[in-house]
């Protein structure tokens, strides 16, 4: 495990309330991401997605329950 990489349990209690792109590091049996890396964080998911552009296979999600139904 790197320095900068983080459980998704960790990532959800320290980027609380925002959107957070991550570059997974580590998956289940059924592949969901298990580690990663934040390689971007933002309140606005549309900001948040003009950063990550560069990135070629990156895992995006919102990291707590958000005010209004999502839908994605």
């Amino acid at each position: 495990m790197s320095k900068d990489e983080l459980s998704i349990k960790e990532i959800y209690r320290k980027y609380r309330g925002m959107w957070v792109a991550v570059i997974v590091t580590k998956r289940d049996a059924n592949g969901q991401p298990l580690y990663g890396n934040v390689v971007a964080s933002d309140v606005d998911r549309y900001r948040l997605r003009q950063q990550t552009t560069s990135y070629r296979e990156i895992c995006i999600f919102f990291a707590g329950e958000p005010d209004y139904p999502l839908l994605v």
